[in-house]
């Protein structure tokens, strides 16, 4: 089969090897659609804490096994325990034992893959491989807005309008928040305006008002940190659902707001099965009005000419289809 290994910093090697056998409690899985985001193309730059080269990419993931021929499958790339504290209180995503596919183990930048059966989960008829593909990241939407405790009516302010941004807004609406987003890319913003549009998501056009009951950050800039404080009601709570690039300016004025109006920050960090089925969920829901996230198809042999490109995150997700 052909594989897209990451042997190096900005160094992908497009080579045949054999097809990966499945271990106890494991199955093949035939790699229909894979998404490429932006942590991918951090792991091309300059590697991951969890990485150990050589490594196959790839973490959004849709596929097809031979047991269920016409089915189509998403998975969970997590592996957990599911002995520990976090495991048994439904906290899977901070297993401290996590093996995570495209990082611990390869990924879906290839022909096959093999994952742990229970990380499988069955796409419901109606949603095709590109938009199975985006399960993992609505997953991860979806975690943040549990996190952020979202309520109905709540005003819920989202930086950022790229992927993660638009799917943020989808898990949020979905518990009938009002939303409004911002991102200072103007072209990018207006590529997702009918979308907006549709779900009277409205466009942040006075970055100095507030009364915002949640904000979150689909961006790694340090200002949305010290801009989101600000704009909280008192009693609001920013989620920390992407990590910041750099350290923030004045932390202290933020640990001040945090401290005299009760404001709360909370973190979000990946996915968990449950999860992954409230998305598929979503996508069935609202699929149909989000295939302009799928910004192109490529083969895996073009993957190493979209890095730059993914890593700038100027558009949409690129898929990797056709292997």
């Amino acid at each position: 089969m052909k594989a897209l290994t990451l042997t190096g910093r900005e160094k992908f090697e497009c080579v045949e090897r054999p097809t990966p056998v499945p271990a106890e409690n494991e199955v093949a899985v035939r790699v229909v659609a894979a998404a490429v985001c932006r942590t991918d193309a951090k792991m091309w730059r300059s590697g991951h804490r969890n990485l150990v080269l050589p490594r196959v990419p790839g973490h959004e993931i849709c596929g097809a096994i031979n047991e269920a021929p016409g089915r189509l499958f998403t998975v969970w790339p997590g592996k957990a325990c599911g002995a520990c504290e976090a495991c048994r209180s439904g906290r899977e995503n901070l297993c401290p034992a996590m093996q995570i596919t495209g990082f611990h183990r390869d990924g879906g930048f290839a022909e096959f893959l093999t994952v742990p059966r229970s990380s499988l989960l069955e796409v419901p008829e109606g949603i095709g491989a590109p938009m199975a593909a985006l399960t993992e990241p609505l997953a991860c939407a979806v975690h943040g807005i549990r996190q952020s405790c979202i309520r109905r009516a709540d005003r819920v302010l989202i930086y950022g309008a790229g992927t993660l941004g638009v799917l943020l807004a989808v898990a949020a609406i979905n518990r009938g928040a009002s939303v409004v987003m911002t991102d200072p890319d103007a072209d990018k913003f207006a590529r997702s305006a009918a979308f907006r549009s549709r779900y009277a998501i409205g466009a942040d056009a006075d970055p100095s008002s507030g009364g915002f009951d949640i904000v979150l950050n689909a961006t790694s800039s340090a200002e949305t940190l010290a801009s989101g404080i600000r704009r909280l009601a008192p009693g609001g709570r920013f989620c920390l659902f992407s990590g910041l690039g750099e350290t923030p300016e004045n932390p202290g004025v933020i640990f001040s707001e945090l401290h005299y109006r009760e404001l709360e920050l909370v973190g979000s960090y990946g996915c968990t099965r449950q999860d992954m089925r409230d998305a598929l969920r979503l996508l069935v829901r609202y699929g149909h009005d989000l295939g302009f996230l799928v910004e192109r198809t490529v083969s895996l042999d073009q993957v190493p000419a979209i890095m730059q490109e993914v890593l700038a995150g100027k558009g949409f997700r690129q898929l990797i289809v056709g292997n």
